[in-house]
């Protein structure tokens, strides 16, 4: 069981709770907007799902390039608050313009300049926290940032369903408006903190999470404590890093994915309302918290490649039954098995590509970060061909395979997939042999 006392040891740590209201105002401002944005381009804008994904993905690849810009400069520097502060500020002016802006060509421009680099802002303000929060415990660390993650989260509770009530009193006008007070807000609180000055949180972990050119060359992999090695090899393999960096890189996908298409199969494919895709959401944020508070208090005891393989199976499961709903009613009980997909992904993913690569933790980091990130460029523009080619359900079908694939990846060891690619390829030559039989029976 949590015990309350970490709570209020972290509240004890200096710097803590303007972090936690920074954080709580970033996740405001993220909540109030990631959950209409595609609807906005759809009804608002009026694009066709292939130009929403173009839109989507192109504010995604900007984001990474803002995000490795400022992780490389603040590896460089040792500041961190500078470039926060300047992408929460274009995330503030991006969704001002978005009150008013309705071309096309200019939303890119907006979304590229403006929304892009300031969706940055979410990986920098835990780069942040890392270098400004004065924690030498590693235990500690990983506690502090599993609770500002569990904040981030809180921001979802509340946030959509706040969001559609805006929305329906005042239109995207009075959304955005509302999200750029609170990225505004947010700045204000990071404006006020001190840059840290080069104590034990500086260059650490998070720091380079953002540098997409991280390598993969993996040294030998050692145990600075018992309960966080002991179910893991020896060592770590490139082979071993790329397959859970590749598992990672499809549930990223697929999830970022759905972000896109479930509003829009909420109001557009199952008759749904705005009000339905805030409950969605913000039903499934809250099944998140207790979630993330025990794995991230735990995290250190658990074997990470087998919670991480049941996550990909649950995703599986989650997607197929999105795929055969009939109402909005019926998903609202599946947010649960997504809620348990986003509290281990968070949680756990991260540790385990840094277990990997012991001595590189902030190279393992950069790849976990740019794996979500990859996913997230990808299903842009994957989702609304998948949408324009075979509907809502289609594209949740599609993603289940993603689940799937990402389910091998961390549940088969590496040694087992040339017998188990030698066993599809007897599989494959017999079943067609067995259609060859067929088709020369019916030609007799």
């Amino acid at each position: 069981m949590l015990k309350t006392s970490r709570f209020f040891d972290l509240l004890r740590i200096p710097g803590f709770k303007p972090l936690a209201a920074a954080t709580l105002m970033l996740g405001v401002a993220m909540s109030f907007t990631a959950p209409y944005l595609s609807l906005f381009g759809v009804e608002r804008a009026g694009m066709t799902p292939f130009r929403l994904g173009v839109f989507m993905t192109l504010i995604a690849a900007s984001g990474v390039l803002a995000s490795t810009f400022a992780g490389r400069w603040s590896d460089a520097s040792g500041r961190h608050r500078p470039l926060l502060l300047a992408a929460l500020i274009a995330a503030a002016l991006g969704y001002l313009c978005l009150c008013v802006v309705r071309d096309y060509r200019l939303l890119l421009v907006v979304g590229i300049v403006f929304i892009g680099a300031g969706g940055s802002a979410i990986s920098m303000v835990f780069s942040f926290s890392r270098a400004a929060l004065p924690v030498a415990d590693p235990a500690e660390r990983v506690f502090a940032s599993a609770t500002l993650r569990t904040i981030l989260s809180a921001a979802w509770v509340f946030g959509p369903s706040v969001g559609a009530l805006v929305l329906a009193a005042s239109s995207f006008y009075g959304l955005f408006l509302f999200a750029a007070a609170s990225f505004g807000a947010c700045a204000t609180i990071v404006w006020r903190m001190r840059e840290p000055q080069g104590h034990l949180g500086d260059h650490t972990v998070e720091d380079t999470a953002s540098e997409p050119s991280a390598s993969i060359t993996v040294p030998p992999l050692t145990t600075p404590g018992e309960e966080a090695h002991e179910n893991l090899p020896g060592v770590a393999s490139a082979n071993d890093i790329g397959r859970a960096v590749a598992a990672l890189t499809l549930l990223g996908l697929a999830a970022n994915a759905t972000m896109i298409v479930l509003p829009l199969y909420i109001v557009h494919g199952l008759n749904g309302t705005h009000l339905d895709v805030s409950i969605m959401l913000g039903l499934g944020a809250l099944m998140e918290i207790p979630m993330m508070l025990a794995l991230g208090a735990k995290s250190s005891a658990l074997h990470k490649p087998n919670w991480l393989a049941a996550c990909a199976a649950v995703h599986a499961v989650y997607f197929v039954g999105m795929s055969l709903a009939g109402s909005v009613h019926v998903l609202i009980p599946m947010q649960m098995l997504n809620a348990f997909v986003v509290a281990v992904t968070s949680c756990l993913g991260m540790t385990y590509v840094q277990d990997l690569m012991p001595h590189a933790p902030g190279r393992a980091t950069a790849l976990f970060f740019n794996a979500a990130r990859v996913g997230s460029i990808l299903s842009g523009v994957l989702s609304g061909l998948l949408v324009q080619a075979f509907s809502y359900r289609g594209t949740f079908l599609f993603c289940g395979l993603l689940a799937l694939c990402a389910l091998v990846l961390f549940a088969v060891p590496g040694d087992r997939y040339p017998l188990m690619w030698k066993a599809v390829k007897r599989f494959a030559r017999s079943q067609y042999g067995k259609l060859q039989a067929r088709q020369r029976e019916r030609q007799r």
